[in-house]
C-alpha cells in the first residue's frame, strides 16, 4: 500500500507531538522520572500531549504562549509579559520550574530547534546573550549523560551541515543588519533528532520518503511524504494523519515591534 500525505507547518508539529509519545525514553520517564520541556511551538503541542497522557488536562497553563523565540517574518520574540513559564514533569506531575534550575535532576530534556542540517544535527537560533535555555543546560546535560531529544520538522532543513557552517557565522555581536533581532546559531551536538521521519517510524513499520516541500496559502512551508508498506501498517499513519489534519495554529502573543 502506498499513500502520499501533505503536512503543513501546524500539522507537522501536531503529528510529531502525537508520535513522540511512543519514544522509549518518554515511555520510561514520563510517570516515574523527570522530563523538562523547553519552550517552543512544537514543544507546546508536546506539552499538551503530556498533560493528557498523565491525567493533568486541567492543569492551569497557557499553552498558546509556551514560546520564546519566533520567526514571524522576522527574527523575533514572544511577549515576555504573557510568556508561559517553563514546565518540568516530575513523576507525571507538571510543575512550573526553570529548566536551568532542574537540569541536574532530569532524565530527559526536550528542546526544539530552528535548523536541521545535512549532518542530522539541529541548531537553535539564540537571541539571548547567554544562549537562552539551550545555553544554560547544554554543557550540564552533555557532561552528565542526560539525553536531549530534539523534535524538529524537516521543513527546517538546510542544505549544509550545521557543524560546518557554525564556525563561519558571525554571532550576535558581528551582525551588521538583521530582519529582527540578531541571533547566533547553537548546534545541539549529541541531541537526538525526532522529525516526521522518526515520528512515522515510531508508529509503524513502513518505508517513508520526503518527496516535496513548500507550497502556497495553507500549504506554505508544507512537506510531502510518500509512505509504503503492508496495509495494516500504512493505515496507522493514515489514521494519525486524519487525527491531526487541519490543526489550528497557536495564537502566540508577540513582543511589540519597535
Amino acid at each position: 500500500m502506498h499513500i502520499q500525505i501533505v503536512l503543513n507547518v501546524w500539522e507537522s508539529k501536531a503529528f510529531i507531538a502525537k508520535a513522540i509519545m511512543n519514544h522509549p525514553e518518554i515511555k520510561k520517564h514520563l510517570t516515574t522520572g523527570t522530563i523538562a520541556i523547553g519552550r517552543g511551538i512544537t514543544n507546546a503541542f508536546i506539552l499538551r500531549e503530556f498533560l493528557t497522557a498523565t491525567g493533568n488536562s486541567g492543569f492551569d497553563i497557557d499553552i498558546e504562549n509556551y514560546v520564546a523565540g519566533v520567526i514571524d517574518g522576522s527574527l523575533w520574540l514572544s511577549d515576555p509579559n504573557t510568556r508561559t513559564p517553563e514546565v518540568v514533569f516530575r513523576q507525571g506531575k507538571p510543575v512550573f520550574e526553570p529548566i536551568a534550575d532542574s537540569v541536574e535532576s532530569c532524565d530527559l530534556i526536550i528542546k526544539g530547534g530552528n535548523t536541521l542540517g545535512t549532518d542530522w544535527v539541529a541548531g537553535v537560533l539564540v537571541a539571548h546573550p547567554q544562549g537562552g535555555t539551550i545555553g544554560s543546560v547544554y554543557s550540564i546535560a552533555l557532561s552528565r549523560g542526560i539525553k536531549i531529544l530534539v523534535p524538529i520538522s524537516i521543513q527546517k532543513s538546510i542544505p549544509f551541515a550545521v557543524t560546518e557552517i557554525t564556525p563561519e557565522l558571525g554571532g550576535q555581536n558581528k551582525i551588521d543588519f538583521a530582519r529582527g533581532l540578531p541571533v547566533g546559531l547553537f548546534p545541539i551536538l549529541g541531541g537526538e533528532i525526532f522529525s516526521e521521519i522518526e515520528a512515522i517510524d515510531a508508529i509503524a513499520t513502513v518505508n517513508v520518503y520526503p518527496i516535496g516541500a513548500g507550497g502556497v496559502y495553507n500549504g506554505a512551508g508544507a512537506s510531502v511524504f510518500e509512505i509504503s508498506g503492508p496495509s495494516s501498517e500504512v493505515e496507522k499513519i493514515k489514521n494519525l494523519f486524519e487525527e491531526i489534519k487541519d490543526t489550528n495554529p497557536l495564537n502566540v502573543n508577540l513582543k511589540p515591534h519597535k
